[in-house]
């Protein structure tokens, strides 16, 4: 019985293991952009600085609409919102899966988004693309890739 219980464990732990090493691993390799998404994609956005700069630009423009921006104010941390994005939208247009944000249900959970709300965070992301001289079809595919969303994030 204690040799069986040993094994589990070693077992366990070696599982634990690997699948803590694939993590590590995953998030050093470049992803699949998701469906739609040209191969090339992040760099059309310019890298990781560019999709920076892009999140940048979107957080500018959602503070500027009073459609929205209260909201980032009261449940928000602009700068943590900048990150997440960053990496998201990374991860989502093919580059290295590092996202350390919650799901998207999770992180929109309680706050009762409705459709117009989400539509303007949308239009802020063509500004944003605007702002950063980002081509507009190329700011589709993004747009695009992240629709699937709508129903994890718009909860009225």
């Amino acid at each position: 019985m204690k040799h069986t219980r040993f094994v589990a464990t070693l077992l366990a732990g070696g599982l634990l293991a690997s699948t803590a090493m694939n993590t590590a691993l995953a998030a050093e390799e470049k992803t699949n952009p998701l469906p739609g998404v040209p191969s090339n994609a992040l760099e059309l956005f310019g890298g990781k600085e560019g999709v920076h700069e892009w999140s940048v630009a979107l957080f500018h423009y959602i503070m500027l609409d009073t459609r929205i921006n209260w909201m980032f104010k009261e449940f928000g941390n602009p700068e943590r919102q900048i990150f997440l994005n960053t990496q998201l939208e990374t991860m989502v247009l093919g580059g290295p899966n590092e996202y350390q944000g919650a799901s998207m249900v999770a992180a929109h959970a309680d706050l009762n988004i409705n459709m117009e709300q989400f539509n303007a965070v949308v239009e802020a992301a063509y500004n944003a693309c605007e702002r950063t001289n980002i081509h507009y079809w190329t700011c589709n595919q993004l747009i695009a890739a992240l629709a699937p969303f709508t129903d994890d994030i718009v909860t009225r």
